[in-house]
């Protein structure tokens, strides 16, 4: 595995692959929240089952503990048939001490980058950042950066592009693929952040699947991607189950 390929799983779920390493974020959960899409049955199956492009996962990270974003039950079920080197959830209400496994609870100051992995080609940062929402802001919220061959990857979950501070941590770094909330897009703020970033390639992802989309959010967000398509690197919206780009 000498190129990098991140797979869209549903919602803010990827699969991220290289040098025979396997990193989840996000992945496991069947909540459905009006508009979006859930992990699909059969595919939350061959991840607990760990089949497929889902053998052998390393890194099980999670961004914060939103029910479309996290399940712990069915994290419950992924350990006992699987055994990842490292589990990553954000301290944010009950431990899982039931649940088999390594498990890293991240609990840092706002802004802070801390380095939680570095295995042989694969470093993982982990940044506490608000969560979009003011209804959200007591919610435990992490980004992550996946570094792996060479390749700087940014995770922005349901970041709040809004902050200054986001601004401020991201300065003078170097990120080649930036994953964001399509909201970014539709928002002055959210654009205005992707071009301080500068990434070579942006993916959008946190939409339905197309055949699901009753809230008409993708056709926003193609609208708002051809307004604005002169101002954005390079961008490709994530919409179906395990479609995937090679890095």
């Amino acid at each position: 595995m000498n190129e990098i390929k991140i797979t869209y799983i549903a919602n803010a779920g990827l699969l991220i692959t290289g040098l025979e390493k396997k990193v989840l974020i996000d992945g496991i959960h069947s909540f459905e929240p009006f508009g979006f899409s859930p992990v699909p049955e059969k595919v939350l199956n061959h991840i607990i089952e760990g089949h497929g492009i889902y053998e052998d996962m390393g890194y099980i990270l999670f961004t914060h503990r939103h029910k479309d974003h996290f399940n712990g039950k069915y994290l419950d079920d992924y350990c006992l048939l699987n055994t990842p080197r490292m589990i990553v959830i954000p301290k944010d209400g009950d431990s899982l001490e039931n649940t088999k496994g390594n498990i890293t609870y991240l609990d840092t100051e706002f802004w802070e980058g801390r380095v939680i992995l570095e295995d042989n080609g694969l470093k993982l940062i982990a940044y506490k950042t608000l969560h979009d929402g003011k209804e959200y802001r007591d919610v435990a919220h992490y980004v992550y950066q996946i570094n792996l061959l060479e390749c700087h990857i940014l995770v922005m979950g349901d970041t709040d592009f809004r902050c200054s501070e986001l601004e401020t941590m991201l300065a003078g770094q170097r990120i080649d693929i930036l994953i964001v909330n399509w909201l970014f897009l539709n928002n002055r703020m959210g654009r205005a952040l992707i071009n301080k970033v500068n990434p070579k390639e942006l993916l959008i992802y946190h939409l339905p699947f197309e055949n699901e989309d009753i809230k008409n959010y993708i056709k926003i967000a193609k609208r708002d991607l051809k307004r604005y398509e002169t101002e954005m690197p390079e961008t490709k919206l994530l919409l179906s189950c395990e479609e995937f780009i090679k890095v």
